[in-house]
């Protein structure tokens, strides 16, 4: 029963560590094409803070796109260029300075006739957040985990024991 309860108040913990989101962030925008632009914004880093940025896929060496001096505010926009030589598939963004994001992107294949144009700006914002919705279940699933585990834990203390012979 202890080790029941125990379980219980681990695995209740998991998902409020999972609630906490925090600090930096970084968003990239459009269709990621070797030899063609990635438009990127972050927020919340260090004011003027100096951020390389790269892309990085397990096996191979992190491929460097830039840096970028963050505002007073520690946000910055900037359009890079991704290196010809990269490979289509999955990457992870990372944006390090003083403080560290990262987020998924895909690099496409090349379109056809190997041009590359920069896309059009979006008038929709795009961003890495859970919708509040998600946040919210999260948040109740984990509060009914935490009572369940404590209102165990307090059965079990509080329990009569059978008597022995």
């Amino acid at each position: 029963m202890r080790l029941l309860t125990l379980v219980i108040a681990v695995l209740a913990l998991f998902p409020a560590a999972a609630l906490a989101h925090g600090g930096t962030d970084v968003v990239a925008r459009g269709h990621i094409h070797p030899g063609g632009p990635i438009e990127l914004e972050g927020e919340d880093f260090a004011p003027s803070d100096s951020v390389r940025i790269e892309l990085r896929k397990e096996g191979t060496q992190p491929i460097e796109l830039g840096r970028i001096a963050a505002d007073d505010q520690g946000a910055f926009s900037i359009t890079l260029h991704v290196p010809e030589t990269v490979r289509p598939g999955l990457y992870q963004l990372a944006a390090d300075g003083e403080a560290s994001a990262t987020t998924d992107v895909t690099v496409l294949e090349p379109p056809p006739g190997g041009v590359v144009s920069t896309p059009a700006p979006s008038s929709e914002p795009v961003s890495n957040d859970r919708p509040s919705g998600e946040v919210v279940g999260l948040a109740a699933f984990a509060a009914a985990i935490t009572a369940l585990a404590m209102g165990l834990l307090w059965l079990s203390r509080t329990s009569p024991r059978p008597a022995g012979p």
